[in-house]
Order: C-alpha cells, then structure tokens, then sequence
C-alpha cells in the first residue's frame, strides 16, 4: 500500500511539473511577435511591449494618414533598393495558413506601390519557388533571395516579411484579432517610412 502510494505521489508530480512547464511555454509563445536574432539586429518583442513608431501611411497613396510601426523590427543601416526603389519581400508557402491569411491583403498592398512604380516587390511561396506578383510561374527561389530569406530568419520560419532590409517581421502582428485593416495600415506605413515621406 505505501509502495502505490509512493506511486501515485510520483506520478502527481510529475503532472504538476509537465502543467507548469506547458503554462511558462504556452505564455512565451502566446506574446512572442518574433524571435530574436542577434545577428541581425532584430530583437524580440513581446505584444505587451510594443510601443511602435511614429510614421505615415497613405490610403490611396495620396492623402497621408498618422500610423504606427507596431509589429515590425528596425535594422540600422542602409535599405536594400533595385533600381532605386526600396525592395519589399514576402516569404511564404502555400501551405501554411498563416501564409495563406495575409497573402491578398499583403499581395494587394504592394501591387499598389508597384503600379505606381515606388517599390520593388515580391512574394516567394518558398514550396513552389513562385513569385505570386508576376504572370509568370518561376519554380526557383534566387539563391540572393533565399540568402537575404536566412539572414533575416534563421530559423525558416514563415511567414517572414523583410521591408527594405530595413524592417522585418516573422509572422502576421494582426491575426489573433482578424485585423486584415492593421496589418495593411501597417505595411503601408513601413513603404512610407522606407519612401521617406
């Protein structure tokens, strides 16, 4: 009899120990926005944290609205530009549903700074190699995409936004609320932050 309920008192504990673990666990990951990454700058932000930058955004690319940077990491140093336009990326697959929450929205709101010829942009679905802004179907990632990728996520996780090379961010800062809205006021706030203006 005292040897069950050594047992049973064995057993108990070590359910106690795994519930508190899996709380402490749950917690982190609950207010994790990122992951921090030393090499890079980025650093991690919790949603309790987040103070944000003062910045502008545009609704038509015209008329300047007050917005914050909420979600979005800054790096020091000089923007990545293609033909001198800032280089806005997205990197994905078609198979995550994180990915697949913010693709139109994302897709949408960079196709706009693009006809109005901007930014560069593109969005990588990283499973299929496509680049989801053009006509054409590509089947590879560039190698100096999947680098600049690895830079800013080491550890592969999706989806990963790199603005500029300036403001990254590794999954949606809006979607435990469904707020499609912020995450697009946010996006054209970083481009405006990135445009300078």
């Amino acid at each position: 009899m005292t040897s069950q309920l050594i047992f049973l008192g064995d057993i108990l504990k070590h359910l106690i120990i795994g519930l508190v673990l899996f709380v402490l666990i749950s917690g982190c990951l609950a207010n994790t926005v990122q992951q921090e990454n030393k090499n890079t700058g980025n650093v991690q932000i919790k949603q309790d944290d987040l103070t944000g930058n003062d910045s502008t955004t545009t609704d038509d690319l015209g008329t300047k609205e007050t917005a914050e940077i909420k979600t979005f990491s800054a790096k020091d140093g000089s923007a990545c530009l293609e033909d001198g336009k800032p280089v806005i990326r997205l990197f994905s697959t078609t198979w995550c549903p994180h990915c697949v929450w913010i693709k139109d929205t994302f897709d949408s709101v960079v196709k706009e700074y693009v006809d109005s010829g901007k930014i560069i942009a593109y969005h990588w679905e990283l499973d299929t190699g496509d680049n989801t802004l053009t006509e054409e179907v590509e089947t590879v990632v560039p190698d100096s995409e999947t680098a600049i990728y690895r830079e800013f996520n080491p550890k592969a996780t999706i989806p990963t936004f790199v603005f500029g090379c300036k403001y990254s961010r590794v999954g949606n800062g809006f979607e435990s609320s469904k707020d499609l809205v912020s995450e697009e006021k946010e996006f054209k706030a970083v481009i405006e932050t990135l445009l300078g203006n």
